[in-house]
């Protein structure tokens, strides 16, 4: 009879051998602990939980946890990531979920589930959650010369640091473990501090905003910033997450086609409150664009019989 426990540091090489390490070659064993170890402060003191099997790990559900302040007001958040259970306990899934429906007074995410996951998570009283992003491509130089004087970038955290504020500075730090990049610009002697990621997983490789602290500075420096991270990261475009940018407009850009959404359960935030931060999109590095494959494949298996047999991929493995 398999046992659920809470996952802490120390079974941390176990789940690694298990599962992790053969689920995405792009993630190093670095990367994944830094996921189920991180550096600040908690009080729920674990980070997820295990299903075992004697000394065997059989499947496993990641949190990240933190509290941060929004709108004045701080707010616990959960975010649920590797979602995994072995194909012959696919039975006992559902006893992983068990603790997480539990929970009281958390704001809970989980930007990647699969299709499965997200079927069940629903049923369960979760809510979609649009991870469709708004895409900001590469402008013509002579078109869109600034006509307010030149940018300053600065790239270094460690110079950031010294001139956000507290909650920004937090968050600069906590994110320091994991690849993230740091830009910080100003307009009219007002700073904007963002946080983004290269995304070099979807066959176009582009760069990922997260968080920007004054969306009145990033719009009116919009252009040279876009063309600024265009050319330092050699990528295709920028995109921002659109339920975070949706009362702004920017020049040429588009929301991107999105089939899929993530998952959400607050009784306190709205959609547009909940950004990627903390979450496996982040520390990984992740794409939310939606691939042709994945969509070709779904509609598929609405042709298909059903088969009796359980055959799927483990819980919670990226389509």
């Amino acid at each position: 009879m398999p046992v659920i426990r809470k996952i802490t540091a120390d079974i941390f090489p176990n789940l690694y051998r298990s599962f992790l390490a053969s689920d995405d070659p792009l993630s190093t064993e670095r990367d994944w602990r830094n996921i189920f170890d991180y550096a600040w402060p908690t009080e729920e003191g674990h980070c997820g939980y295990a299903m075992l099997e004697g000394d065997d790990v059989v499947g496993m559900i990641g949190m990240v946890f933190i509290d941060r302040e929004i709108d004045g007001v701080t707010h616990k958040f959960c975010n649920l990531h590797t979602w995994w259970v072995r194909e012959d306990y696919r039975g006992r899934s559902l006893s992983l979920l068990r603790p997480v429906l539990s929970m009281q007074g958390y704001t809970i995410t989980h930007f990647t589930p699969c299709d499965k996951v997200r079927a069940i998570s629903k049923r369960l009283g979760f809510e979609e959650i649009s991870t469709q992003l708004r895409i900001l491509p590469a402008l013509n130089s002579f078109w869109h010369q600034s006509k307010i004087g030149p940018t300053d970038f600065l790239h270094d955290p460690d110079a950031i640091a010294g001139r956000v504020n507290e909650m920004d500075r937090r968050i600069l730090t906590d994110h320091q473990p994991y690849n993230c990049e740091h830009l910080l610009f100003s307009d009219s002697g007002i700073d904007c501090y963002l946080l983004y990621t290269q995304v070099v997983r979807h066959r176009v490789t582009y760069c990922h905003i997260h968080h920007c602290s004054n969306w009145d500075v990033f719009k009116a420096r919009e252009t040279e910033v876009r063309r600024h991270l265009i050319r330092r990261h050699g990528v295709r475009f920028v995109a921002v997450d659109t339920r975070l940018a949706e009362a702004h407009n920017f020049r040429s850009g588009f929301d991107f086609w999105a089939p899929v959404a993530g998952l959400y359960k607050s009784d306190n935030l709205s959609p547009g409150q909940i950004d990627n931060l903390y979450s496996d999109i982040v520390f990984l590095k992740l794409t939310t664009l939606p691939t042709m494959k994945h969509e070709l494949l779904k509609i598929g298996r609405r042709f298909l019989p059903t088969k009796t047999s359980q055959t799927a991929r483990p819980v919670g493995q990226p389509a």
